[in-house]
């Protein structure tokens, strides 16, 4: 669903900014060509984070195994699971934002994905 195929994701960073109603998580696609791309989630409501791996915690990059969109509007949240950490969105929007130069402050490439709940 998210078209970036069957190789592994990194997550590199989360950045929780406006006083928790946005949060950014960046990514990199195959580990060896580092292809990034961000998970933007935008008027969110709650966020609930939980440390499943303690000794961990000062790894530069989480391996992503898993994300459910949940329902945006609120409804339902996005929950993101890696081998560090779990985090969960109550969202109001979804984005993912793909390209070569890709930072918080240059989003080249904005994918719209569907409002349907979806698996990873």
């Amino acid at each position: 669903m998210l078209g970036l195929g069957g190789f592994t994701s990194l997550i590199t960073k989360v950045n929780v900014s406006l006083w928790g109603s946005e949060v950014l998580i960046e990514c990199v696609y195959n580990p060896e060509e580092r292809l990034p791309y961000m998970l933007t989630f935008k008027d969110c409501r709650d966020i609930s984070w939980t440390v499943h791996d303690e000794e961990a915690v000062g790894e530069p990059e989480a391996e992503f195994f898993g994300i459910t969109l949940g329902e945006s509007e609120h409804r339902k949240p996005a929950v993101i699971t890696t081998d560090i950490f779990e985090i969960s969105i109550l969202y109001g929007s979804f984005r993912i934002h793909k390209g070569k130069n890709l930072n918080s402050e240059n989003l080249e490439t904005e994918v719209l994905v569907s409002q349907a709940p979806a698996i990873l």
